[in-house]
């Protein structure tokens, strides 16, 4: 057998790899694709965009209930046990478990979009004497958006005294989106670019910056949905 055949032969063997890349990319992509627009058929909550420009966008929300809660650690930690601690309440688990089953099925939560954590401010422990040093963690509230067909008269109560449940006025926010992975440096970065777009518009900030992330960390950063948020004037 010439040369000539065994190089052909090896042309189809990596044309034949290359399309089987390609065909189990399209499946991963085509698989993940279906389950972001499983999770964007979920409730968001209500807003009219007022301006939008690019990636940027001002927006008008309505009202809102939120289920919320304070959590120490930063923003991974901080995420994943906040997720917990709120969707025990949603799916009546953990402490409101304890109820009896009919109650319990009946009281079941919707989930909505986006999961929204906020950074509190730090503070520090008084100490003695005044040379010591004192350190405290980081420590965020997450939220998530009650569904809009509950008011705070029908939501179920939370079993759990660190759930608590708020009732959000109607507010504009200035907000940017990105799809990067949810690190403290990519929120930091989009804070500063969003602050800085404001800025130029001429808003003013009337509260601290949230960050949305509306995907599990199973989706890929191409197709993530995240967002910062600035409450504004």
């Amino acid at each position: 057998m010439n040369k000539a055949l065994y190089g052909t032969t090896d042309a189809c063997y990596g044309l034949m790899r290359s399309l089987r890349v390609k065909v189990v990319f399209l499946f991963a992509t085509l698989s993940f694709a279906g389950a972001h627009a499983q999770l964007f058929s979920l409730e968001q909550p209500k807003f009219q965009s007022l301006e939008r420009d690019a990636e940027y966008e001002l927006r008008l929300y309505k009202p809102m209930l939120v289920a919320e809660v304070v959590v120490e650690g930063d923003l991974t930690s901080a995420g994943k046990e906040g997720a917990r601690l709120v969707k025990q309440y949603i799916f009546r688990e953990g402490p409101n478990a304890s109820l009896d089953q009919k109650k319990q099925a009946s009281e079941k939560i919707s989930m909505t979009l986006p999961v929204t954590m906020e950074k509190k401010q730090e503070k520090i422990s008084m100490t003695l004497p005044v040379t010591m040093e004192a350190k405290s963690k980081s420590s965020y509230r997450l939220h998530f958006v009650m569904p809009s067909s509950y008011t705070l008269d029908t939501l179920p109560k939370s079993a759990d005294p660190r759930v608590m449940i708020r009732a959000i006025p109607e507010q504009r926010f200035a907000t940017i989106r990105f799809s990067k992975f949810s690190t403290e440096a990519n929120v930091a970065e989009q804070t500063s670019l969003l602050v800085k777009w404001m800025d130029k518009k001429g808003l003013v900030a009337s509260g601290a910056p949230q960050f949305a992330r509306y995907d599990p960390p199973s989706v890929p950063p191409p197709l993530r949905r995240s967002e910062i948020l600035i409450p504004v004037q």
